[in-house]
């Protein structure tokens, strides 16, 4: 289940959250679908606090001046949680139950900091107690999500403070991905270059060649579409909806790809159309990487985020849709700068990650790789190179 417009909004969270839909719009030709419900529920299972930020979005949702208020909000009233000064208009019995949601999430917090403390030694439990309440280590030790100075009822400093850590918890959570596949890639380089060390010279000579031209194979892809634009959307039409293409009508393919047929686009049903542009470039290469396709599609659907998504709630109406492919941003000829074409970690970043691996000797080889780009490192006689396999990635 996903989150309306409005609330998602709120915690820009959009369909990051999952809650039933309020739906203004469906369409009637076509059951609805969820297609985010298990990703929406692990990147909540990412925070700690997920279950009782889920169970007060679902709550508001149900409040339509909260929502009217939300609607005309500024994002960054919205993400600094200014927009909590309107708590006071929801009705009594949204009130009622907010103030019950906090005392259940005060409940298991109290368990939780309880669980911690018996876990401390007796010094560490001493300084605890006689530290001031606003300390740094205090903070981080009692969940601050939640007021804590009103332990019976949600105000507005609780929604407040939900929201503000919030938005600030899941952009944390945006760069951890990064991250781990920035990780993931110099992982692999560390890989091949474990196996090179174990290799005679003519053994390596071949395997560097072949890496070398996989690399370059992969940059000798078909052409790809820019992201969003009319001319990918067609061959989408065409490919993969199997329609004619000189019959491509925007509002058609807009419904046809809205599986939930609530009315917008969310990032899944965004990110299914990069499907096949992502293929044109991982696809067909005895290199070709699973995750460095996943990869690619997330880069696609945050640059079409990006470029239509006018009231940053990380969904598409059809009037957003309309705009950005007809947009100057849009266009075709501006082309894509892939994964293979970047740099994905520095030589400085692949040295620095080497360091704290375990002591292997890094082969004497005249071509090291620089993660998907192809571009090459120097050889590095103090790189030790370990077995390490790559991390999972949750996308």
């Amino acid at each position: 289940m996903k989150v309306t417009l409005t609330v998602i909004s709120v915690f820009l969270l959009i369909v990051t959250i999952g809650a039933p839909p309020v739906l203004e719009k469906v369409n009637t030709d076509k059951a609805p679908v969820d297609t985010k419900g298990d990703e929406s529920d692990e990147v909540l299972n990412n925070l700690e606090y997920g279950r009782y930020l889920k169970e007060v979005v679902e709550i508001l949702e149900n409040d339509p001046e909260f929502k009217r208020k939300i609607e005309n909000a500024s994002i960054d009233d919205i993400k600094s949680g200014n927009i909590a000064q309107h708590l006071s208009l929801v009705q009594h019995n949204v009130r009622t139950k907010l103030d019950e949601a906090k005392q259940r999430e005060m409940i298991r917090l109290r368990e939780l900091v309880a669980k911690k403390i018996r876990n401390l030694s007796e010094k560490e439990r001493i300084e605890l107690a006689r530290a001031h309440p606003d300390a740094p280590h205090v903070k981080q030790f009692i969940p601050q999500h939640v007021d804590h100075q009103n332990v019976d009822g949600f105000n507005e400093k609780d929604l407040e403070r939900l929201i503000q850590h919030a938005s600030k918890d899941l952009d944390q959570l945006d760069r951890e991905r990064e991250r781990q596949f920035k990780e993931y890639e110099m992982q692999k380089e560390y890989e091949r270059r474990h196996k090179l060390a174990q290799m005679t010279e003519e053994e390596r000579k071949k395997a560097e060649a072949l890496h070398d031209k996989a690399a370059e194979d992969k940059k000798h892809h078909p052409k790809v579409n820019h992201p969003g634009s009319v001319d990918q959307m067609e061959e989408v039409w065409e490919n993969v909806d199997h329609l004619e293409a000189d019959q491509f009508n925007p509002k058609a393919f807009f419904k046809l790809h809205d599986i939930n047929g609530d009315g917008f686009l969310d990032e899944a049903e965004i990110e299914a159309l990069m499907l096949k542009e992502a293929e044109k470039i991982h696809e067909n290469n005895p290199e070709a990487d699973p995750i460095e396709k996943q990869e690619e599609m997330d880069r696609m659907r945050e640059h079409v985020m990006k470029e239509f998504d006018r009231d940053n709630d990380r969904m598409l109406s059809f009037n957003e849709f309309e705009l950005g492919i007809n947009g100057t941003g849009a266009k075709n000829d501006q082309g894509w700068q892939s994964i293979e074409d970047s740099t994905i970690y520095s030589e400085q970043e692949f040295n620095k990650f080497a360091e704290n691996l375990d002591h292997l000797p890094t082969p004497s080889a005249s071509h090291q790789g620089a993660g998907a780009s192809g571009n090459q490192i120097p050889p590095q006689d103090s790189v030790h190179l370990p077995r390490a396999q790559p991390p999972s990635i949750n996308h």
